[in-house]
């Protein structure tokens, strides 16, 4: 709460569309007005500060508190901006802005796959000798624990003088390109093979873990479906973020979610008897899977309608 975000919104409009006081709670619904910006539509959406606990239970009475609509809103939203006040944290340390729930806030935006950037406010309060300062400290805290989602954007601001609101948009507009970008499917099996052979995959229990293809599937956020030879307990969670770091780097997709979804190749052993928890175990790994073990013999074993397909795949 109070960290400029009608005056954020009243700045861009040029009108006092938003009700702005030093008062904590002002706002306590979401505001959304019409805009546009270099001849593009753009709806702008004014929640009301959330405050600790505000993840409540979810009954009747509870969602008559402030802070409710913003979690509606953020779902809503395409490009979220999560305004941090500087000039609260008095004694500032590396612990203190963005504060934990502030992080926490921002990594629940990342979760629900928005685009994020981060907005310091009330910049032209913070003295001109600690600015740079308070800036390291503040870039520092977000890189060690964003380490999901890196190169979030991170403006430095005043709404009351219209410091770097240009720039907001800017970043803001960018980042909503890159949320909405597709990547072809050749050029990123053609990076891919070129990076494993400068990055090899690890070995697990005896087997190299390999990744044999992958494709985007959907935008919004950008979502990568990859077929590998283990399956998803087996593939190291180290080497999968790498590949997500390199492909940032490689595609400049930075400050935006990027989710992956495993996909394996592994096929159940021929004439060999399954269990109820082989077969769940099965169908866990992908539809071809779940196919193969949905239609079973008598004695538990693949048929041999499935063992041709397979050879025919093979």
């Amino acid at each position: 709460p109070s960290t400029g975000k009608s005056s954020i919104i009243n700045a861009l409009l040029q009108e006092d569309r938003c009700i702005v006081d030093e008062a904590d709670g002002t706002t306590m619904d979401a505001v959304v007005s019409d805009w546009s910006f270099k001849g593009e539509p753009v709806k702008l959406i004014d929640t009301c500060g959330v405050i600790k606990g505000w993840n409540y239970p979810g009954s009747y009475t509870d969602l008559l508190q402030a802070g409710m609509g913003t979690r509606k809103a953020i779902r809503r939203s395409h490009v979220v901006v999560v305004c941090i006040d500087p000039v609260k944290h008095r004694k500032m340390t590396y612990y203190s802005c963005p504060s934990r729930f502030e992080i926490k806030l921002a990594q629940y935006v990342l979760d629900e796959g928005k685009a994020l950037v981060l907005a310091v406010n009330k910049w032209d309060l913070i003295s001109e000798q600690q600015q740079e300062k308070i800036r390291d400290d503040i870039l520092k805290r977000i890189q060690d624990q964003l380490p999901d989602c890196r190169g979030v954007p991170v403006i430095f601001m005043s709404a009351k003088y219209n410091l770097n609101l240009s720039m907001l948009m800017i970043r803001a507009a960018t980042l909503y390109k890159r949320w909405g970008a597709r990547l072809p499917t050749s050029k990123l099996n053609n990076w891919l093979q070129a990076w494993m052979l400068r990055w090899p995959p690890p070995w697990r229990n005896g087997m190299k873990c390999t990744v044999k293809y992958m494709t985007q599937t959907r935008s919004r956020p950008p979502t990568f479906v990859l077929w590998t030879n283990t399956t998803w307990d087996e593939m190291p969670r180290n080497y999968i973020r790498h590949i997500q770091n390199a492909m940032r780097e490689e595609f400049k997709i930075y400050g935006v979610p990027i989710k992956f979804i495993l996909r394996s190749t592994l096929m159940p052993r021929p004439f060999k008897k399954m269990s109820k928890k082989e077969v769940l175990r099965w169908k866990r790994l992908g539809p071809r899977q779940a196919a193969a073990v949905a239609d079973l013999n008598s004695k538990k074993m693949l048929r041999r309608t499935h063992l041709v397909k397979n050879r025919e795949t093979e």
